[in-house]
């Protein structure tokens, strides 16, 4: 992800301005949460067009091969990695996450931009949203589930993969309870 803004989805960083969230520390760029009816001119034009994030939300870090980064909620986060690594083209009515559709992408503008992007994913860490901007692992020994573009080659391997791994690991109780500290102390 590119803080230039040149490609999207803008990195989780840039809020923008939302008005009723002064308290959002980052922005899911998943498309489940925009409003694809269009195209935006430009990828700035998306900024502070997500869902809000806020310190205690349990969220995905994912890591694309250039070692930058970008946070999506848990709902997106997986989704959005099996989507970039989908081998098979899928058909325009074709679910990419939730009930939004390659053809809705498509009319937005994003489809091409986000498959790349995603598709360069080395890995995902599931963790909380601390109040410096951070994710904090919740488990212990803050391991990440490393993608395997040779055989995870679809949305189905890359969710079964990670829901192996996330079975596989102890949890991190003390960031767990700071974690439901953080967002109790935004009221």
């Amino acid at each position: 992800m590119s803080f230039d803004l040149s490609t999207f989805p803008p990195n989780s960083s840039h809020v923008g301005n939302p008005q009723d969230d002064l308290d959002a520390l980052a922005m899911c760029y998943g498309p489940t949460h925009l409003d694809l009816a269009a195209s935006k001119e430009s990828v700035a034009d998306w900024v502070g067009s997500g869902k809000p994030l806020f310190q205690g939300d349990i969220v995905n870090l994912v890591t694309f091969a250039d070692g930058t980064s970008t946070v999506l909620c848990t709902d997106c986060g997986i989704a959005s990695v099996g989507f970039g690594l989908q081998v098979k083209e899928l058909e325009p009515d074709e679910r990419v996450g939730g009930n939004v559709t390659r053809d809705n992408m498509e009319t937005a503008g994003i489809y091409e931009d986000y498959k790349k992007t995603f598709g360069e994913t080395v890995s995902v860490q599931l963790g909380a949203m601390t109040p410096e901007k951070k994710v904090s692992s919740l488990f212990r020994g803050n391991p990440e589930f490393v993608v395997d573009k040779n055989t995870m080659t679809d949305s189905l391997t890359v969710l079964n993969g990670y829901e192996e791994f996330v079975n596989s690991q102890e949890p991190d109780m003390a960031t767990v309870v700071n974690a439901r500290e953080w967002a109790q102390a935004l009221g």
